[in-house]
């Protein structure tokens, strides 16, 4: 989790830094991969779901861990409309 964390956090760095054109490219094509990749994502999701459930969590917090068609979509959606909307970093 820390290298992950550490990976995220200098991905977010390269981001703020990026021109506008780029993170809505990289934004746009995050929706692409979230509507292709629907399986495999739920694969691996399936996994989680069974490591968070033999661990004990809650079932409402396993509830939010699940990945549907319907959530996938809405994140893809998410991402276009962020792509679409005035770059503000810097102002």
């Amino acid at each position: 989790m820390f290298t992950l964390g550490t990976q995220a956090k200098a991905a977010a760095a390269l981001m703020a830094k990026a021109p506008a054109d780029r993170k809505n490219q990289a934004l746009r094509v995050l929706a692409h991969l979230l509507r292709t990749q629907g399986a495999a994502l739920a694969a691996h999701n399936a996994q989680d779901i069974e490591r968070a459930q033999a661990a004990g969590l809650a079932a409402p917090m396993v509830d939010r861990l699940r990945l549907t068609p319907q959530v996938l979509e809405t994140c893809a959606q998410g991402c276009e409309q962020l792509a679409a909307m005035p770059d503000v970093i810097g102002e």
